[in-house]
């Protein structure tokens, strides 16, 4: 019979072990999850940009944006550099109409370490455009990612943006951007 803990439970130490390496195997796999997940979507996003450079077919921004995960078009790309000017990568901002969600997401080039894991962010919150970002709670993607980080999205009708995005370099150099008060409306 399987015991239901409650808050007067009392575990052994073998019974805490185990409820550790349960937590630890659904947090691996939720992270091997997501790694399969973002492969799969780096070879779209790898194969929509060898067709589009063959002339076979061009890749608009709504394919790209499903390449990472969001959903409509692309309004905006923000640089990231580092404080030296060295460009990192970009963050890419888009807006689906239909659903009224803006999605970020921050990809790495080769000076960024593309193909290398390394810690890579990205943050989007909404803010009021009178009191800009107080009691907004941050939508955020950070960890090792040898693409991109993300795709983070939010509804933020009649709101500003606030976005954030960093890239480190395998050697510890970072690159950032932000942003505060943008895409209002």
């Amino acid at each position: 019979m399987q015991r239901i803990p409650t808050a007067d439970t009392i575990y052994t130490p073998v019974e805490a072990t185990r409820t550790r390496n349960i937590k630890r195997r659904r947090k691996m796999n939720t992270r091997r999850g997501n790694w399969i997940r973002r492969s799969a979507m780096v070879i779209a996003a790898m194969s929509i940009g060898v067709i589009g450079s063959s002339g076979i077919a061009a890749a608009d921004s709504a394919a790209i944006a499903g390449a990472y995960g969001c959903a409509g078009g692309e309004i905006d790309i923000y640089n990231v550099k580092t404080s030296g000017g060295t460009v990192f990568g970009q963050i890419h901002l888009y807006y689906d109409s239909s659903t009224g969600k803006n999605c970020a997401v921050t990809v790495k080039n080769a000076a960024g370490g593309a193909g290398v894991a390394t810690r890579t962010e990205v943050y989007i919150m909404p803010c009021d455009t009178n009191n800009p970002c107080r009691g907004s709670k941050w939508v955020q993607d950070v960890g090792n990612y040898t693409s991109y980080a993300g795709p983070v999205s939010i509804a933020a009708e009649n709101k500003c943006l606030f976005i954030d995005g960093y890239i480190y370099n395998a050697s510890g150099v970072y690159a950032g951007f932000q942003t505060s008060g943008v895409h209002c409306g």
